[in-house]
Order: C-alpha cells, then sequence, then structure tokens
C-alpha cells in the first residue's frame, strides 16, 4: 500500500534480525511491567481486573502500534493480515491498532536510503540524476517513494526498501505472531498457521522489487487487452536501474482518489470502472491485484484515466479456482443457498466438522456480500449499511470459540480486494451498477 508522506519525523528502521528481536522483546517486557503496574493499582481499590483490559490500556495501545510502525515491514504487513482473516473476532481494541498500521507514514532517514542506494548503484549515483528529491513523496508498509529526473529526462518515481526488511520476514512474522497469542486477545479457536505460511510467502515476493515490476508489465500487458484499457494508466518500469531493493518506473502525475466529490457522477464512473477491472482480472486475466484502497490509486482530472499504482500484492489464480469460484458467485447473484453451499465446499470454506448452524451462518455472510451483484440497477454504496449486517451476522460464528475456519489463502486474499472495492465505493459514495457489470464480464469476456 502507498500512502502520502507524512511530515513526522524521521526515524531509523531497526535493519539487523538481532535489533529487531530485542525491539519486540523491549516491547513484551514493558507490556508486561504495564500489565503489572495496572493490575496492581486494581487489586489495591478491590477490583478483579481482566487481562484484555490490562492489555489495551492507551498507554500499551500506543507502544505497540508505535513499536510495529517503527519496524515496518512484516511486523507491520502480518498485523493487516491477521486483522483482515479475522474480522470481527478480534476485540475492537486490537483491531483498531492492527488498523492504525496502515495509516502509518514514517519517513527513513537520508543516511540509510542513500547508503542503499550506494551500494547498488556505486558512490556516484547521484550523477546519473539531474533531480532528486530527498523528501519522500509517498510511503509503504516496506518501502518509500522518491521522484527523481535522470540526465536522459526520464520522470521517475524510485521505490527504495527500508534495511533489513527482506532478510527479517520469518523471525518479524513469528515474532508478531507470539506477540499476538502471547497477549490471549487472539482467539485460541483461530488457526493462524494457514495465514502465517501464506504471509511469509507472499512477504518474501512483495520484498523482491525485481519480481513487483516484472508483475507491473505482465499486469499492464493484460489490462491492455481489455475493451476500457483507455481508461487506465500503469507506470513504465525501468528494469535496467532496477534491484530486488530499489523498484524505478516512470512517474505519473494524478490526484487522489479521495479528491473526487463523493456521490458525484465521475466518482460512480471512477468505481464502475474499477469494478470492470476486478472482474476482468478474476475471469479474465487470472491475476488480481489484492491491496485495494485509495492510496493505492491516483486519477487524472484532465483525461479521467485511473492511474494504478503498487503491484506488489498482485496474485495469481488457476484457471480451476476461478471456475469454482465464479460458480460461488453466480450462485449467490441466483440467491441459491444450496448452490452456493456446495461451491464453498469445493473451494474450502468449510472444516468436516462444521455444524449446520454455522455452515448456514457462513453461507448467509457470503450471500450478504453479494448484495451488489443480486441487485438490479445501481447500488448506493453511500447509504448501505451491508458492512454493519454482515459485522452482525459474523458475531453469531465469532460467539462459537469451534466454529471458525480459515478460509483457504486464495479466498482470503480475493475477499481482501473484494471488500476493499466495497470500501473505497461506499467512502466516494459511489453508485455502481455491479450486477450488470458481472453479467457483462460473465457474458463478454474482456
Amino acid at each position: 500500500m502507498l500512502k502520502p508522506s507524512s511530515k513526522r519525523s524521521e526515524r531509523a528502521v531497526p535493519s539487523s534480525r538481532s535489533s529487531r528481536m530485542m525491539g519486540m522483546g523491549a516491547l513484551a517486557g514493558r507490556l508486561a511491567q504495564n500489565v503489572i503496574a495496572e493490575g496492581s493499582r486494581q487489586l489495591l481499590k478491590g477490583q478483579k481486573p481482566r487481562m484484555s483490559d490490562l492489555l489495551l490500556t492507551k498507554e500499551n495501545v500506543s507502544r505497540v502500534t508505535d513499536q510495529l510502525a517503527r519496524m515496518r515491514g512484516a511486523a507491520m504487513k502480518v498485523g493487516q493480515l491477521v486483522s483482515m482473516d479475522a474480522g470481527n473476532l478480534l476485540p475492537r481494541e486490537l483491531a483498531d491498532i492492527l488498523a492504525r498500521l496502515q495509516d502509518d507514514a514514517i519517513r527513513m532517514p537520508a543516511t540509510q536510503w542513500s547508503a542503499i542506494l550506494e551500494k547498488s548503484w556505486g558512490a556516484d549515483w547521484q550523477e546519473q540524476f539531474s533531480r532528486f528529491s530527498f523528501n519522500p513523496i509517498a510511503a509503504a508498509s516496506i518501502g518509500q517513494v522518491h521522484e527523481a529526473t535522470d540526465r536522459s529526462g526520464r520522470h521517475m518515481a524510485i521505490k527504495i526498501q527500508y534495511p533489513g526488511v527482506a532478510k527479517s520476514i520469518d523471525s518479524d512474522v513469528a515474532n508478531v505472531v507470539s506477540l499476538l497469542k502471547m497477549s490471549g486477545l487472539v482467539p485460541k479457536s483461530l488457526d493462524l498457521e494457514p495465514l502465517i505460511v501464506e504471509a511469509r510467502a507472499q512477504l518474501h515476493m512483495e520484498a523482491d522489487y525485481r519480481h513487483e515490476g516484472q508483475q507491473m508489465r505482465d499486469y499492464g500487458a493484460a489490462v491492455l487487452s481489455m475493451d476500457q484499457a483507455d481508461s487506465f494508466l500503469l507506470p513504465e518500469w525501468f528494469d535496467e536501474l532496477s534491484t530486488e531493493q530499489i523498484l524505478c518506473m516512470s512517474f505519473l502525475k494524478g490526484a487522489p482518489l479521495a479528491s473526487i466529490p463523493p456521490g458525484s457522477l465521475e466518482a460512480s464512473r471512477v468505481m464502475s470502472e474499477l469494478f470492470r477491472l476486478f472482474f476482468a482480472e478474476l475471469l479474465c486475466f487470472g491475476r488480481v491485484q489484492t491491496d485495494p484502497n485509495l492510496a493505492n490509486f491516483s486519477y487524472q482530472s484532465d483525461t479521467g484515466k485511473i492511474i494504478l499504482l503498487d503491484f506488489g500484492a498482485v496474485r495469481t489464480y488457476a484457471a480451476d479456482f476461478v471456475k469454482n469460484y465464479q460458480a460461488a458467485l453466480e450462485a449467490a447473484t441466483a440467491n441459491d443457498a444450496v448452490m452456493l453451499g456446495d461451491a464453498l465446499q469445493i473451494l474450502g470454506f468449510f472444516q468436516g466438522n462444521i455444524n449446520a448452524t454455522n455452515r448456514s451462518a457462513v453461507i448467509d455472510i457470503f450471500l450478504m456480500a453479494a448484495e451488489p451483484l443480486r441487485t438490479s440497477g445501481l447500488y448506493d454504496f453511500g447509504t448501505s449499511d451491508l458492512a454493519s449486517r454482515i459485522q452482525q451476522r459474523g458475531m453469531s460464528i465469532s460467539s462459537d470459540p469451534q466454529a471458525w475456519h480459515t478460509p483457504p489463502p486464495d479466498v482470503l486474499f480475493l475477499h481482501r480486494k473484494m471488500a476493499g472495492l466495497y470500501l473505497m465505493a461506499a467512502r466516494l459514495a459511489a453508485k455502481v451498477d455491479v450486477s450488470h457489470i458481472f453479467k457483462e464480464a460473465v457474458q463478454n469476456p474482456p
């Protein structure tokens, strides 16, 4: 996820495995001290404190958020993934901690990012550029972006990876999971292992910027095959300057999608194009950008084009999975619970011992989520209470400690995409004929 860089003070990123592990260890120690101190105070008052209340003090919440944000990388990503998977199963305070990580944009000091450029490009790397912005123009969980112009006049956006992130992925993931489990805030019934395995694999791919560059090129070629290709712009990848830690691409000027007036015709048009792109990604390309949020897109008001950014989370889908998931969507649009249950079973939604009540709840939630696809005509995301209804239905599952089953990773990341699009449409108060767009994509693939 890319986000415009804030004006917050710079903080060096811990670059060695030992320093990152010490940071997590120190955090755990401080949390334990705070728990003991707060527990003692409450006991002296004759109160019987709960562990969750002791852990979720304002001071502890601040410490956890600041430490994970400072470490960036896997520490932030795994928090986001757990939040994405567990949803309503997590206590609200913990979900807030994880959500706040997505809003952090602390800058890496020039001493760190210039050392990375010097190691990759040589001590005279600045000679290649006529202009190079020392202040980043955007920040992400594993890198920050600088604007530059090379001697030949190419206008570039250069993403520089935070030091130590790639080498510390496995240990970072293990440390964060240990912290979450130690807190007792993650339900014991929630099987994190499939998610953690997938998180490691996804993070290793995202930490390879040459891989992201190739994804950018391949994904761009797929978009160009669409009838709606003129609606989108993608950066050009400059592979000769890119490395595993440096991603060089063309700079595309645009305004944030959030600058489009909510509820306007343009907001609805833009979201309609993004839904068309999503169904093309899934049903035609088998290649889905699974990290949708307003910060990963820009908009050119003069041309009406949507700029697509950040391709580290592009995920490929096998033809069999696409066929089975399409069957689930078609069953949901037809409001056929029996057919949907069969499709979800094939996709791996249900454990063998899931009871009928919980199976019914999962099917109900999927049917609710497909409401925009089932609604004839424009669906008003701005006034919809769909999210709260899904949350209420989800509570019936989370109240049963044996009920929850982590869906397969392919499903999980796809739902991340769909949920992100719904949230974007709600933020822009867009009205979209999702049903027509879906039917059109099924009947006339791009």
